[in-house]
């Protein structure tokens, strides 16, 4: 079961900056921790069967980009 705080990084990562410095400023004001910390949650998150069927186009691109193929 995904958290409150698990599908506001979710919505996050949906509607986030694209510029990296710009993220990560924006991490750091929107959740408070280390964008380190953040995308080390992300993951997490995108491997619960939950998180795809929230956001399924998201957790798919997010996915692949990591690596984790289906």
């Amino acid at each position: 079961m995904l958290s409150a705080d698990d599908l506001m990084i979710l919505e996050f990562e949906a509607t986030a900056p694209r510029g990296t410095g710009a993220k990560e400023d924006a991490i750091r004001t929107a959740f408070g921790i280390s964008p380190v910390r953040y995308y080390q949650r992300l993951n997490i998150i995108i491997d619960a069967p939950e998180a795809m069927k929230v956001n399924p186009t998201l957790v798919s691109r997010l996915r692949r980009r990591a690596g984790k193929i289906e």
